[in-house]
């Protein structure tokens, strides 16, 4: 993979809320980023939110990071993805994921194996969209989340982005094995857009700021299947650790967040600060780009912050991560 310097830089709403997505993303574009991302979760319609802020915003790209793609069919999928790209006057991005297994319980749903039937998904979204001449020109790009090998060599061969997990960044299974199955995958033809997670937590409070991004890392290291990233490290031991703790005390992920050593925090967010966030994210930049990375997306910290606390931890990461924002 070639560098791409400099990043573009987005931002991930991740969080339940739904009434300031419209104005932070117009803040966002205010301040030069390149796009907004929004989430989804049970009760939440990543693909509905990406309408509400098209209709609030002129400039700035929009995607889903992601939708999950066995919550519809994919000719229903399709239309809804097409009205978006019209409404937003060509700025839509379709970021899909195929879920973790506890996930597709929870909706009831069969996807398996999940690479090819995302594989098999997207085949079926551009067939629908070739019928529609009013995406004759320019169709939604279609990417797809990884974390592990095997998705991120299918999604680089077929899909036109990968968005890589924000446990993905761990160097480790980043270099040695997710971003050459991304090589592999893209071989044959031209490379895709990487996009790069981050868990991002600022504040005027450097251990609050922190404390906040370790919840977030215990909630995701809570799902079994995330282990892998930590094979090979000196952290290994940790999201054992972390499950252990939550089958103990369930979902509280700041008591569970204590569990997180500080060199994890460092090595998988950029947290603190404004001033040290700013200079992390330059270093962060520097090390994606120089591996192939084309794009940043600063992921707000969704556990156990919401309201007008949500709103504030956006408001931080714009100000403070803009493009073009100096060191301090």
């Amino acid at each position: 993979m070639t560098a791409m310097s400099p990043l573009r830089r987005g931002l991930v709403f991740a969080t339940a809320e739904l009434d300031p997505l419209g104005d932070l993303a117009r803040q966002a574009e205010a301040a030069g980023f390149h796009r907004v991302w929004t989430t989804e979760y049970p009760h939440r319609d990543a693909v509905v939110r990406a309408l509400a802020v098209a209709q609030r915003t002129e400039s700035i790209e929009i995607g889903t990071g992601i939708a999950y793609a066995f919550a519809r069919l994919p000719l229903a999928m399709a239309a809804m993805a097409a009205d978006v790209q019209r409404l937003s006057g060509g700025r839509f991005s379709l970021g899909l994921s195929p879920g973790t297994r506890g996930v597709r319980r929870w909706f009831g749903a069969d996807f398996e194996p999940p690479a090819p039937a995302l594989v098999a998904y997207a085949a079926a979204l551009r067939a629908a969209w070739s019928q529609n001449e009013d995406l004759a020109d320019r169709p939604p790009p279609i990417l797809g989340a990884a974390l592990n090998p095997i998705m991120g060599r299918h999604v680089a061969a077929n899909l036109d982005g990968v968005l890589l997990h924000p446990l993905a960044i761990a160097r480790r299974h980043l270099v040695e094995r997710l971003l050459p199955a991304v090589a592999k995958g893209s071989n044959a033809r031209r490379p895709p857009s990487v996009i790069a997670w981050c868990v991002t937590s600022i504040g005027p409070d450097e251990e609050v700021a922190r404390a906040r991004a370790r919840a977030q890392l215990a909630f995701y290291f809570s799902t079994p299947s995330y282990r892998t990233v930590a094979a090979g490290t000196g952290w290994e031991h940790i999201p054992a650790q972390v499950q252990d703790g939550f089958k103990a005390i369930g979902p509280s992920w700041a008591r569970l967040g204590e569990l997180i050593p500080d060199s994890v925090v460092d090595e998988l967010t950029v947290s603190g600060t404004p001033a040290t966030a700013a200079r992390r994210v330059r270093r962060l930049e520097r090390e994606l780009g120089d591996l192939g990375v084309t794009e940043i997306a600063f992921q707000t910290v969704g556990a156990e912050l919401g309201g007008s606390a949500f709103a504030a931890s956006c408001e931080q990461i714009i100000h403070s991560l803009a493009p073009g924002v100096p060191d301090v």
